[in-house]
């Protein structure tokens, strides 16, 4: 079967459910009270005298030999407190989160998403950071504001920044060659993208597309929305803006890659990863994040990939989001707790970040090492786009219902079922409601 034949059959019984792990969204929400506990800075001065044992959970095992290296770094500090690293795949992180709360059963320390965070910050599932903060062991103005204000509650630190992440266009210099196709730069748009896409469809094999594309918030829409000059949630967090012509204008760029022959519909795309195709050679280009850096390092095409800013001509927007690590409000100890998230937070553990070049680090001024571990890659454009064209993730205390909506509205226009306009159009008017009830 031909690209142009997989693009354009039939898309309705395409499988929402490739769009909904790839649109993974947050955890549950709920009302109440952020968590004070811990709010006093319990390490004391003496480093030995913390001990005991913790557990720290997270989602990416590409990560995993990293964290290995942060946890002996920290034990040189804090030999004795045992951490013990706890990995659960992202499709079943939260859901396995949601679980261990209702019985207080949290990791000490766990990673957290800004749309997760308020739901537990403000359940009071969350220890605060301010005794760290007071005893200036950490200290939001040494990560990037908006990460920082992603965070906090009311000013408050609940979590501390671990990374952060944008979304660039990789894409494969062999593929490009073999084609005979400029690789993209600066002056690309989003029309130049689709042509592009197209182009290199036609000229490289049947089995290889000009793009394959990975259907989520945070890895596509996002960020065109923000291109295209659209919002997703207002300011005041009181309005969709998904019924924008701006916004629409960026969601059906999406759907026109599919329509166009440019990319594999979401029904193929189920059966055949995108990522895992970039990897292997089966498409030219895609956008996606700096996260995807450790995965690449060990793909069989490491050698032939690199990225090059978005596509946006005079705004190639990124969205900016990055990893926090808090500390459970029901940790048994506190001390061993807060010294981890402490040193995790500091320059020793960029450090280990940058130069391992798993994750780009958070904490200002530590990038370099991320940078220089990989020049190959071009690793600086993300560094840049997060300086000069980042938007902030968008978030609200209730996000989780109304990416619910997101993920169901969105996935119909992009199987074809409905337009842009009639899916972003229903979409707003669905999230309007959710948003409604969030100011009762």
């Amino acid at each position: 079967m031909t690209k142009s034949t997989i693009a354009r059959r039939s898309l309705l019984a395409a499988s929402g459910a490739a769009f909904a792990a790839a649109a993974a969204g947050c955890g549950g929400a709920g009302t109440g009270n952020t968590s004070s506990e811990g709010t006093t800075n319990e390490i004391g001065d003496d480093p030995e005298k913390v001990e005991g044992s913790i557990s720290y959970a997270f989602w990416d095992v590409n990560q995993q030999d990293m964290l290995e290296e942060m946890i002996k770094a920290f034990n040189e500090k804090y030999p004795n407190v045992k951490v013990s690293l706890q990995m659960t795949p992202w499709k079943e992180y939260f859901g396995k989160l949601r679980t261990q709360v209702s019985s207080k059963a949290l990791p000490d320390v766990f990673w957290m998403t800004g749309p997760n965070f308020r739901s537990y910050a403000e359940n009071g599932q969350l220890a605060s950071l301010k005794g760290l903060q007071d005893a200036d062991l950490f200290d939001p103005k040494n990560y990037p504001e908006a990460l920082a204000d992603m965070y906090s509650v009311d000013g408050e630190p609940f979590a501390a920044p671990k990374d952060f992440d944008t979304v660039a266009i990789w894409y494969n210099k062999k593929l490009f060659d073999q084609a005979g196709v400029a690789y993209p730069d600066e002056t690309w748009t989003l029309d130049t993208y689709k042509e592009k896409a197209v182009e290199l469809g036609e000229k490289l094999p049947d089995d290889v597309w000009g793009c394959a594309e990975v259907f989520s918030r945070t890895a596509s829409y996002y960020h065109s929305i923000a291109i295209t000059g659209g919002y997703v949630i207002s300011d005041d967090k009181k309005k969709s803006g998904y019924d924008d012509p701006k916004t629409i204008e960026g969601v059906k760029f999406w759907r026109d890659l599919i329509e166009i022959g440019a990319s594999p519909d979401l029904d193929y795309l189920a059966e055949n990863s995108a990522y895992a195709m970039f990897e292997s050679g089966k498409c030219a280009m895609q956008w996606s994040g700096n996260w995807r850096v450790p995965a690449m390092l060990k793909a069989s095409t490491k050698d032939d990939v690199t990225v090059a800013t978005l596509p946006g001509g005079n705004i190639p927007k990124t969205v900016v989001h990055g990893i926090g690590n808090c500390i459970s409000a029901f940790t048994k100890n506190m001390p061993a707790a807060q010294a981890l998230v402490a040193f995790l937070a500091g320059e020793e553990a960029a450090k280990i970040s940058a130069e391992s070049g798993a994750a780009n680090p958070a904490l200002n001024g530590t990038q370099d090492g991320y940078v220089n571990a990989h020049p190959e890659l071009n690793l600086q454009v993300f560094i840049d786009q997060a300086e000069n064209n980042g938007v902030a993730f968008p978030v609200s205390k209730n996000c989780p219902d109304w990416q619910e909506l997101e993920g169901e509205y969105l996935t119909k226009v992009f199987t074809g079922e409905l337009t842009a306009e009639e899916g972003c159009t229903e979409l707003a008017k669905a999230m309007n409601e959710v948003l409604a009830k969030e100011s009762e």
